[in-house]
């Protein structure tokens, strides 16, 4: 006689689990398309975000920046940038102290002060660039070709949703001032659960040779941040 009472409290259990799981896949389960257009309103709408730019593969005697750590004001008029970019010129690699204002950037090259210089000269691009919202990161993600839905990844506190493509080569040179601008980038995204853009992984030629990899890193969403001209 007590078998049914147990029972119906077991199926009742089943449901209620079901409905509580139910809502969290319905939360994440919106198409990749969706997932990347919603990150991308986010980082526009920062104001402020923290870069971390590391890479892998990248041949010694290249130009090119390798790496990049710093401040940026997310700005479709006068994006910003204040932190270091390492990088070699002439087969010298060195990090050099950097502040970017719109299309003005200001290094500290063997220096005690910053000096304006022209990144052109170089073939580097401004860094501030990176914080346009149209042209910059965010505007990485609705070009983004074909995106799936992958796996999840732990980075640090945070388990991050990956959502993989690819991007159109032009828009990768246009951005870091690499490769030729023809054929394709393989891309893997990392969002948080809010849908903030936290990691973009790039593979492909940025180099004659052979494929290397980058990957921006963004964390500190609208913390305040003042950069200004020296």
């Amino acid at each position: 006689m007590r078998r049914r009472p147990v029972l119906a409290l077991l199926a009742a259990a089943t449901l209620l689990a079901a409905g509580c799981g139910g809502g969290g896949d319905e939360a994440s389960g919106k198409p990749p398309a969706e997932r990347l257009e919603a990150a991308r309103a986010a980082l526009a709408s920062a104001k402020s975000v923290s870069l971390d730019l590391s890479s892998k593969g990248v041949p010694p005697t290249e130009n090119g920046v390798s790496a990049a750590k710093g401040e940026g004001v997310v700005d479709g008029t006068e994006p910003k940038f204040k932190g270091t970019i390492t990088g070699t010129v002439r087969g010298v690699a060195a990090t050099i102290d950097v502040i970017a204002v719109g299309d003005d950037a200001y290094l500290k090259l063997f220096t005690p002060d910053f000096e304006k210089f022209d990144l052109s000269t170089l073939n580097a691009p401004n860094p501030a660039g990176f914080f346009d919202p149209a042209t910059g990161i965010a505007g990485l993600l609705p070009v983004t070709r074909s995106p799936k839905a992958g796996g999840e990844v732990r980075a640090g506190k945070e388990v991050l949703t990956q959502v993989s493509g690819t991007l159109p080569a032009q828009r990768i040179s246009d951005l870091f001032h690499l490769g030729d601008g023809t054929g394709t980038y393989r891309v893997t995204f990392g969002l948080t659960d809010a849908d903030q853009l936290r990691t973009a992984t790039l593979v492909g030629p940025f180099f004659d040779g052979g494929d290397s990899t980058y990957t921006l890193t963004l964390t500190d969403y609208g913390k305040p941040v003042a950069i200004t001209r020296p």
